[in-house]
């Protein structure tokens, strides 16, 4: 039987980040782990106590070996009161993972952001 390590190689890629914070392939899941590790993936947070909700910023560093990758930044808005706006937005870079990141805050600081999404 296969390990859970290995058949995650399978189908995934893995990433870490270089002194650019540019994503760089990695040979397995090992590299990609001890990197995490040592690293801090998280980019940006914000707190927003009047919204209830909370927005961060973070590395993932995996993607599937897919016809389509999967983004290697994600956006995660938690705590909202309506579960529905509890989301999570991909990106392929960090400038656009920022750059998502502060739109959603200043559309949750409007009250603007739904159920619905960003969109």
């Amino acid at each position: 039987m296969k390990s859970r390590t290995r058949s995650n190689e399978a189908w995934a890629r893995f990433y870490i980040l270089d002194e650019r914070n540019e994503p760089v392939r990695v040979a397995g899941h090992g590299e990609w782990s001890r990197w995490m590790e040592e690293n801090d993936p998280v980019f940006r947070r914000t707190v927003l106590e009047a919204a209830g909700s909370t927005v961060t910023t973070r590395f993932r560093g995996v993607s599937e070996a897919a016809p389509v990758d999967t983004p290697l930044f994600i956006t995660r808005v938690a705590g909202a009161a309506d579960p529905g706006g509890n989301r999570s937005y991909g990106a392929s870079s960090l400038q656009a993972a920022l750059a998502q990141h502060e739109r959603i805050v200043q559309k949750l600081l409007r009250g603007e952001l739904a159920s619905k999404g960003l969109e």
